[in-house]
């Protein structure tokens, strides 16, 4: 019965160590269609993650989100993205996402790369001003070439990763704390702030873009070609 019992145990813990570690957050998807206007949010606790999607057709105004994602790398094999469409990520921190994307482009009207630093706010601020995203683009030799410049072209990528704090106004946020503080438990003055913090509102980092043509899309294979800083 002992013996039994070790041999189950030997095959239950198997695939545990024939998994390379690599291999954890990898996602493949065979194929994703979103229809105009839709949105696909990738859940998941994994803060860093790699997302392979052979076939990805966005209608336009699609969006793709990636809340809670500190870094990820987004690999698309075959990409039709129509107009005005989304791809948006944070790390639920006021961060934005620190993006690599590598893209077969077969198809590209307007793309939307969103990934800047939030704003911190009096009614939720539980941290400060976040850092914008660092963006990394590659793009497939043979596929569409992106264009940063003209938005009325066909083409074109929009990449957002400024900093959280240019909206906030130091007038209305003291006006927020003295609020909270008379509002707040006799002998516990700090009671109706978060944590009982009183953020500075100092702006965060913006972040970095740096688009590039590649020869493969393969993480082992990557060869820069015309890198193009932001």
């Amino acid at each position: 019965m002992k013996r039994l019992l070790v041999f189950a145990l030997a095959l239950f813990c198997l695939p545990a160590f024939a998994q390379k570690p690599g291999d954890r957050n990898v996602q493949k998807i065979e194929k994703l269609v979103l229809k105009k206007r839709q949105k696909y949010t990738f859940q998941g606790r994994d803060s860093m993650a790699t997302i392979v999607i052979d076939t990805l057709i966005m209608a336009d105004r699609s969006s793709l989100l990636f809340p809670g994602k500190k870094e990820l790398k987004l690999v698309l094999n075959y990409a039709s993205i129509g107009e005005e469409c989304l791809l948006s990520g944070n790390d639920g921190k006021n961060n934005g996402t620190s993006l690599t994307l590598s893209a077969n482009f077969a198809k590209l009207k307007h793309l939307v790369i969103d990934v800047p630093g939030l704003d911190a706010k009096m009614s939720n601020r539980k941290y400060d001003n976040g850092d914008g995203g660092k963006v990394t683009l590659n793009y497939l030799a043979g596929g569409i070439k992106p264009q940063l410049s003209d938005p009325n072209k066909e083409g074109y990528i929009e990449i957002n990763t400024r900093a959280g704090g240019y909206l906030t106004n130091a007038q209305t946020d003291l006006y927020a704390v003295y609020s909270r503080l008379n509002s707040g438990v006799p002998g516990r003055p700090l009671s109706q702030l978060p944590n009982g913090r009183v953020f500075s509102g100092g702006l965060g980092r913006d972040g970095k873009a740096s688009v590039k043509e590649v020869a493969s899309l393969s993480p082992d294979s990557v060869q820069d070609k015309s890198p193009k800083e932001m």
